[in-house]
């Protein structure tokens, strides 16, 4: 790389004071629900009957119950099977064998358990409404970049920065060229690099839930390029010392396109990234024009493979007792959102909104609004977000230097 042809430190500066008020949790009144009967569950009431009575069971097959198709019958014949396991204790002596005595102790709880299942829960006490909280918030940082050329004309730079005046954040350092960038040190994925996130309202971020939350954010190397418009970015973690995403897959990557189109600036973007078994696609659209940004964010996890499910299994002279475990689909997460922010002159104003869906779980809803109010330095920032029914309200002034 021979010398330095020029280089270059500057160092700048954020800080903000203000204050977050959230909403205390709603209160909460308890209610029992019949629960179903998995396929698994019936294959264990199956099996147990057939240790204590030697009969037919009417749970048949592998077909699994819904709470409104378990009959009083079955119910009953729960019941039956629980009192007869406890009858076979009482008749049980020591020539039986502890471990014998054991297992059935063991039945009985299972079957006391799937009974109180098939029952519904146990109601959950009622909780009061939580407290609403106001806490101030403030923070300077102390930003630090140099980049450089080479006498052969490659690139070099750096970031990091100082956070109040006795902790620090780890920085960035990168090498470009011909050839694209290299960079290393606290990056984010490549998907997350080139898809991006919704613009968010407030001092302090009002709980940052215009973000995505990105698998990948914890990369540590990556390369991009862009030409013609179009930019790639792909990023990994090297792995320093003992860490849990050492096996399997660790990569993302991105692609973008952006140009003008008929005097607006236009966007599209994709991301997918995969961590150990765990993918995640993600894709964007933005509009830019005047003082109008509009910004659309699709993302979708897979959450990892299905775990498949046990069935019960008797213990034998050479293993143990297995019990039946049930299926875990680990089923898709899909989170859609859409901002808007409209700047006129000093003031901008902020929008957006969020939905994560999950299925057979509620689905999750954020939205926020905001507006700025620059003071030349100084900037007013104010904004009012619903986080899945909180209310949190952050107002504050933020500087620059």
């Amino acid at each position: 790389m021979t010398g330095a042809a020029a280089a270059e430190i500057t160092i700048s500066g954020t800080a903000r004071i203000g204050m977050v008020t959230t909403e205390g949790a709603a209160a909460t009144t308890g209610a029992a629900t019949a629960a179903a009967l998995t396929a698994e569950a019936v294959q264990t009431l199956a099996y147990l009957e057939s240790q204590y009575t030697g009969g037919t069971s009417t749970f048949t097959g592998t077909a699994a119950y819904a709470a409104a198709d378990i009959a009083a019958a079955e119910l009953d014949e729960i019941q039956a099977n629980i009192a007869l396991a406890k009858a076979n204790l009482l008749a049980s002596n020591a020539a039986t064998g502890a471990a014998a005595n054991a297992q059935i102790v063991t039945d009985i709880a299972t079957l006391e358990s799937l009974l109180a299942n098939a029952l519904g829960a146990t109601a959950p006490a009622d909780t009061a409404k939580a407290k609403d909280t106001t806490v101030g918030k403030n923070r300077v940082r102390i930003s630090f970049a140099g980049s450089g050329t080479t006498d052969g004309g490659l690139t070099y730079g750096f970031s990091a920065r100082a956070d109040h005046s006795n902790t620090s954040t780890g920085g960035s350092q990168y090498i470009s060229g011909a050839f694209g960038k290299i960079s290393m040190g606290d990056l984010n994925g490549g998907d997350e690099q080139l898809v991006g996130n919704l613009s968010g309202v407030g001092s302090s971020g009002a709980g940052s839930h215009q973000e995505f939350g990105y698998q990948s954010s914890s990369h540590n190397i990556g390369y991009s390029v862009s030409m013609a418009g179009v930019s790639f970015a792909a990023t990994t973690d090297l792995v320093r010392g003992a860490d849990a995403t050492a096996t399997g897959s660790n990569s993302a990557m991105g692609l973008k396109w952006s140009g003008d189109m008929g005097g607006a600036t236009v966007g599209i973007a994709l991301g997918t990234s995969k961590i150990g078994a765990v993918s995640e696609d993600s894709m964007s659209a933005s509009v830019s024009m005047g003082g109008l940004s509009i910004m659309a964010v699709s993302h979708s996890n897979d959450n990892g493979p299905a775990v498949a499910a046990v069935a019960e299994a008797a213990a034998t002279a050479t293993a143990a007792h297995v019990f039946a475990v049930a299926k875990v689909d680990n089923l898709d997460t899909d989170t859609t959102g859409l901002s808007l922010s409209y700047a006129m002159d000093a003031m901008s104003v902020t929008a957006y909104t969020r939905t994560e869906s999950t299925s057979g779980v509620a689905d999750k809803d954020y939205s926020g609004v905001g507006f700025t109010y620059n003071m030349g330095g100084a900037t007013l920032k104010a904004g009012f977000v619903d986080a899945n029914d909180i209310s949190i309200m952050d107002f504050g002034v933020n500087f620059s230097f």
